[in-house]
């Protein structure tokens, strides 16, 4: 596909578009790999729900149904967006808690091996509770090396998971750090010919790249509703495959978890309810839903388009400063939106607040873990266009030349 080709009908979807994200018309915005602003369709949709909350009574019948009615309708359109069942999504609160079920869920045994992309070139959110079990259990944690670009050798994670006790396969669908799409269906493969488990942190991957989770193969998989989707902050998604469910026991239990029988016995209920004990973040489920039904009207792939045309033209003008370091893969087929970069001569963390002073907002991020090397971290989205690229780039010359 071309990402550079733009039409007539593509500019004026841009416009419509940059009009549903206030905040085009004040800042240059690419730090959605962090926290993407919400479209206003989504602001009024969480608006009307408390409206309506407080106008009938948050626990009247009326709106009790109503949030049993917008819960099933989001859990539609979860499953649609990700190939799923409704009843394997489970609504949480971050990718990090959506992985924490996994990892404190299954019950481990010392012999138990847990194969795990970098090691601290994972976010950590995907690299700390399972360091943490390793510690906790005697849970052997098999670190594979990676190359520069956070790739690995399939053979040596089909070497490794040819062993008895290999229980489980970890990693990132797309690198936080640079932006490396990884091969997870590969990597699903091998997991089902040696019968182990799969967990995928798709936290940079959901409003950026089609997902699939039959043809990824996993049993599990968490993302963040307040990144690439724009939704509201405090809501994430777990993907819990049916029949994995019943390996996981869940960290909290309360009412709508369980049942007590008359034996006295305490029984978990079926999945999603599982996993959902307590949970009230239902304004939160109401802007969700708002704004995946905007992601989905525009479709993965004209994001991706539009993603990626933004993108290429912030690299390619990168190219012509001296002293620069791109980070991630080149080919554009292998990487999502997310650049990455750092200057002989600034510090990024230097470089990321000049930048924010002059109302342009990236991040700053691990590009070697444990902080050993840092680098600016821009992740434009389908609002973004190309004359905030190129003043972005021309923003990064001027500092530079400042700095003498």
């Amino acid at each position: 596909m071309d990402y550079d080709e733009t039409n007539e009908k593509d500019i004026e979807l841009i416009e419509l578009i940059r009009k549903d994200f206030p905040v085009t018309k004040k800042k240059i915005y690419m730090n959605c790999g962090s926290f993407a602003p919400m479209p206003l369709s989504t602001i009024k949709s969480i608006t009307d729900f408390l409206v309506r909350c407080s106008e009938d009574g948050p626990d009247s019948t009326s709106v009790q149904e109503f949030i049993t009615s917008l819960m099933k309708e989001l859990r539609i359109l979860l499953s649609q967006f990700i190939n799923c069942e409704p009843e394997e999504i489970v609504f949480t609160q971050s990718t990090t808690e959506g992985l924490n079920i996994v990892a404190s869920g299954i019950e481990w045994k010392k012999q138990d091996l847990i194969i795990a992309r970098g090691g601290l070139h994972e976010h950590y959110a995907n690299y700390f509770p399972w360091l943490n079990i390793s510690k906790k259990f005697g849970v052997k944690l098999e670190e594979i090396t990676i190359d520069n670009k956070g790739f690995f050798d399939l053979g040596m994670i089909d070497k490794i998971a040819k062993s008895n006790n290999a229980k489980l396969i970890t990693l990132s669908h797309v690198l936080y750090n640079n932006g490396a799409i990884m091969p997870v269906e590969e990597v699903g493969k091998i997991a089902k010919r040696y019968n182990m488990l799969y967990s995928i942190d798709a936290a940079q991957s959901l409003g950026t790249v089609n997902v699939d989770v039959k043809k990824i193969g996993c049993d599990f998989l968490a993302f963040p509703g307040f990144k690439w989707i724009c939704g509201p902050p405090g809501i994430g998604v777990f993907y819990c495959k049916r029949e994995s469910a019943e390996l996981l026991t869940p960290q909290y239990i309360g009412g709508e978890s369980a049942i007590i029988t008359e034996e006295n016995n305490l029984v978990y209920t079926d999945s999603p309810q599982k996993f959902q004990t307590g949970f009230r973040n239902y304004v939160g489920i109401a802007g969700l839903a708002s704004s995946l039904k905007y992601i989905q009207r525009l479709g993965i792939n004209t994001i991706r388009k539009m993603n990626m045309k933004v993108a290429n033209e912030i690299i390619e003008q990168l190219k012509t400063i001296s002293g620069v370091s791109i980070f991630g893969p080149e080919d554009e087929k292998l990487r999502t939106s997310i650049v990455s970069f750092a200057l002989d001569s600034i510090n990024p963390k230097n470089m990321v607040a000049t930048l924010q002073e002059r109302g342009i907002i990236v991040a700053e991020r691990d590009v070697v873990g444990g902080g050993r090397k840092k680098a600016v971290r821009a992740s434009p989205h389908f609002f973004n266009v190309s004359n905030e690229g190129s003043e972005f780039v021309e923003n990064i010359k001027a500092i530079q030349n400042m700095s003498g």
